[in-house]
């Protein structure tokens, strides 16, 4: 209780701040919404799409933290909600964050012209809606199975599971991506990347692991969580490591056949990142998405050390801060703005989440005990 007191209070605090900042510096402000929205929902969407591959492969491990990536995935109104609020800043005219929303730019601008009929703002707040509706009404339906599960026991439930999952992952990848492109990639409409939408997944699945890892440790710590062992720990460990290096392997992809394409509409999209103070910020962000995770979790001794793997998990999730945070803020800005705003956003959304979920935690036993695979995941070794 004491620890959820505290969140609401830096939930309350930070985000209080970044509302101020909204109103004091529009494009500043927005900004660091967008980069806190697109955080918080990829957590919740990635404890779903985290559930559905395993439900979908059939493992039996991962049965003691369903309920864990169920939670996560029970979040995803609020971070739907936080999305939509992005709309305001989108609206707003001369201060848009999105060039292409600004009045008479795309009358002035040929290119984006030519992409009239798919950058307009109503198309655009169709399609963000949709792709919202769509994620949540997969997550009422799994999260629905599993609880009724709890009651019924029909192994008919897993089943079901299965079917719905494998919709979903489908669904989901060519929504994400298509969100990607809007949310993020249309902050800079002239520039394009047929990889980006699969980078953002690859952060996605990182980051979700990340953040369940340290979840489900804190919660063994505190007492909630036993039946969460090292086993388990060592399995979320090697998950990490494989995400990591897929998105370490998608971000190479698209650096290298930008740089050796060296076509001016792709290449200024890192030539933003690279001048003004934003170099620094670029090398850091590819050692902490993938050079510390990948020679860190290497050992195998380390893989089961709960405290050593919380913090790299830390870690991971600070680089997909920073992730975002590149792709999102050199198009308004051409020096890092770092200051208060980043603080506030940051310490609002981290507050928020934790707040939520274990409001989540307490109105759900933490334990699917009437899965068919429950006893293995029990005994895993």
């Amino acid at each position: 209780m004491k620890t959820q007191m505290v969140a609401l209070g830096v939930a309350v605090l930070g985000l209080g701040g970044l509302a101020f900042a909204v109103f004091l510096d529009p494009k500043w402000g927005s900004t660091n919404l967008l980069v806190g929205a697109f955080f918080f929902i990829t957590l919740a969407a990635g404890g779903l799409v985290l559930l559905a591959l395993n439900t979908v492969a059939k493992a039996g491990w991962h049965i003691v933290l369903k309920r864990v990536f169920e939670n996560y995935a029970a979040l995803l109104p609020v971070g739907a909600l936080l999305i939509l609020l992005t709309l305001v800043n989108l609206l707003s005219g001369e201060n848009s964050i999105y060039e292409w929303a600004r009045p008479g730019v795309m009358e002035h601008d040929h290119l984006l012209h030519e992409k009239v009929a798919y950058l307009n703002p109503l198309f655009y707040v169709i399609r963000m809606v949709v792709v919202l509706v769509l994620w949540w009404l997969f997550a009422l339906r799994l999260r629905s199975l599993s609880q009724a599960q709890d009651k019924d026991g029909k192994v008919s439930r897993t089943d079901q599971s299965v079917r719905w999952s494998t919709g979903f992952l489908v669904c989901f990848a060519l929504t994400f991506s298509m969100a990607s492109f809007d949310w993020i990639m249309g902050l800079e409409a002239h520039w394009f990347s047929t990889v980006f939408g699969m980078y953002n997944i690859a952060g996605l699945l990182s980051s979700s692991v990340a953040a369940i890892v340290l979840t489900c440790i804190l919660l063994n710590k505190t007492g909630w969580f036993p039946e969460f062992r090292i086993p388990h720990v060592h399995d979320l460990a090697k998950l990490l490591f494989a995400f990591c290096t897929f998105w370490a392997y998608l971000w190479f992809c698209q650096f290298m056949l930008i740089w050796y394409g060296n076509l001016p509409e792709e290449t200024i999209y890192f030539l933003r990142r690279w001048h003004g103070g934003w170099q620094p910020l670029f090398y850091l962000n590819f050692a902490l998405n993938w050079v510390l995770p990948f020679f860190l979790l290497l050992p195998r001794p380390l893989k089961r050390n709960p405290n050593y793997v919380a913090v790299i998990a830390l870690v991971v999730l600070l680089g997909r801060w920073l992730d975002i945070y590149l792709m999102v803020t050199p198009i308004n800005f051409s020096s890092p703005p770092m200051g208060w705003v980043e603080l506030s956003a940051v310490l609002g959304f981290a507050g928020l989440f934790v707040f939520l979920l274990q409001r989540k935690f307490q109105k759900v036993p933490l334990i699917a005990k009437k899965d068919p695979y429950l006893q293995e995941s029990l005994n895993l070794h």
